[in-house]
């Protein structure tokens, strides 16, 4: 699970820095939303309550992944 947080995470940066990408934005969109659906899946496995929220909530996902850190993960 950490290895694919690690990869999508690396391309949401990607997606991030590179102005040049076609579709740059509906591309970012949705590795954003795979990476919030992997660490609500990675926060399941390691016992972190999640709350229901909205799709890009930036401080949700910083939440979590503190949580996950706090507990060994790394990505």
């Amino acid at each position: 699970m950490q290895i694919r947080l690690s990869a999508v995470a690396e391309e949401v940066r990607a997606l991030s820095l590179d102005e040049t990408a076609f579709a740059r934005a509906h591309h970012l969109e949705a590795t954003q939303r795979a990476y919030d659906a992997l660490l609500a899946e990675a926060c399941v496995l390691a016992g972190v309550a999640t709350e229901p929220t909205e799709p890009n909530n930036e401080s949700e996902r910083f939440r979590e992944e503190v949580e996950l850190t706090a507990r060994g993960w790394s990505w």
